[in-house]
Parts: structure tokens; C-alpha cells; sequence
């Protein structure tokens, strides 16, 4: 096998010659999660929201319940912040990976 039948693998600032599969080129690219946003895991229904929009929450604060396979699934602040918007109401039954709630973190106080 020659040069010209090999890719490039990038691994930090390294190029490595190499023979890529097909499954490798065409897979999902890694994207970093975005905790803000709180997606359902599991299609199911929305039977209890905690809070409204501009509600200040702590982490692990319960923000609904999203049942599913006849378990209450708790969905929980992911950090400190505040309720920016709730795409459901109670009642509705989600898909999985249907945006629930976004929550924004809570700007500190600057020190003078």
C-alpha cells in the first residue's frame, strides 16, 4: 500500500497516516453536550412541572417528572441558574430527545 491510499488522522496536533473505514468517515462527530438545555431520554409524558419561567433553581433542584415505563423520572437543574424557557406543558407526552426546559446559569456578582 502506497501513500496515496492512506487518510490523515488528526489526534491533537498530530497527523498519523492512516486506512480509514467507511463506519469511521460517515460517523456522528462528537459535539460537547450542552447541559443548559434538558432533553427527555425517554419518550414518556409530562406529569409535573415544579417551576415557571424566571424561577431561580439550585442544583438538583426537580424541574418535572416525566413518566415513562410507569416510573416518575426526575429531570434536575444541572447547575445554578435561572428557568429561561419550558417547551412543555403537563399533559404532553415527549419523544425522546424533545427539548423540556432550558436553564441559564446565574450570572455572580462581580467582586469591586
Amino acid at each position: 500500500m502506497d501513500n496515496s491510499e492512506l487518510d490523515s488522522l488528526r489526534i491533537g496536533d498530530i497527523f498519523y497516516p492512516t486506512k480509514l473505514t467507511e463506519a469511521f468517515k460517515n460517523r456522528k462527530i462528537y459535539k460537547k453536550p450542552n447541559f443548559s438545555k434538558q432533553f427527555s431520554f425517554i419518550p414518556g409524558s409530562i406529569v409535573d412541572i415544579r417551576v415557571k419561567e424566571g424561577d431561580k433553581v439550585k442544583e438538583g433542584d426537580i424541574l418535572m417528572h416525566l413518566e415513562a415505563m410507569k416510573m416518575k423520572n426526575r429531570v434536575l437543574a444541572p447547575f445554578d441558574g435561572v428557568v429561561k424557557k419550558i417547551y412543555a406543558k403537563e399533559g404532553d407526552i415527549v419523544p425522546k430527545n424533545h427539548l423540556m426546559v432550558t436553564v441559564t446559569k446565574e450570572k455572580k456578582a462581580k467582586k469591586k
